[in-house]
């Protein structure tokens, strides 16, 4: 009688010990998994980042931002329209400006949707963005009046909204 009720309690303890085991199993392979798909999402993030480097640094873009911020003046739409439009006057600074402002455009909206985080804009171009709205921004007020579509810029405008305090937190100089 007591083999009997020792065999039940061995066989108790292993079938415990079998689930104990089973249970550190999965926990580790759940763990293990978390650390990949967390290394995996930041390759992607990093990747990402870097195609977003890569276009901020081609010489194309660099050209582009410099020459719209030097040589683009304008007084009002109209004569931004009348100066540089592609009907009426030097097309290729209007492609420039809008090559610029598309791009932080975009950039605005993936810091928006959290896909990019806005310390790495900041780090990396926030003296861009600030210095291209400062200047387009009388020419977008104008322009979303004028075409009645308050949405032209916005994710630009929201991207300087975001980057602005952040620039003048680590430059207190830039603050106005």
């Amino acid at each position: 009688m007591v083999d009997l009720v020792m065999l039940q309690v061995v066989r108790d303890l292993v079938a415990i010990f079998g689930v104990i085991a089973g249970l550190s199993y999965y926990v580790l392979t759940v763990r293990n998994s978390q650390k990949m798909q967390k290394t995996a999402l930041e390759t992607r993030q990093a990747q990402f980042f870097m195609q977003i480097y890569s276009e901020l640094s081609s010489k194309e873009f660099q050209h582009d931002h410099d020459n719209f911020i030097v040589n683009a003046e304008w007084d009002s739409y109209e004569d931004f329209m009348q100066k540089y439009g592609h009907r009426t006057g030097d097309g290729e600074i209007h492609d420039q400006g809008s090559h610029v402002a598309t791009y932080f455009e975009g950039v605005g909206l993936l810091v928006k949707r959290g896909l990019l985080d806005v310390s790495l804009v900041d780090d990396l171009m926030s003296s861009m963005v600030i210095r291209f709205w400062e200047k387009f921004r009388p020419l977008v007020l104008e322009m979303r009046e004028a075409e009645n579509m308050p949405q032209i810029s916005e994710w630009l405008e929201y991207l300087y909204n975001r980057v602005r305090p952040l620039a003048e937190e680590q430059h207190p100089e830039l603050a106005t």
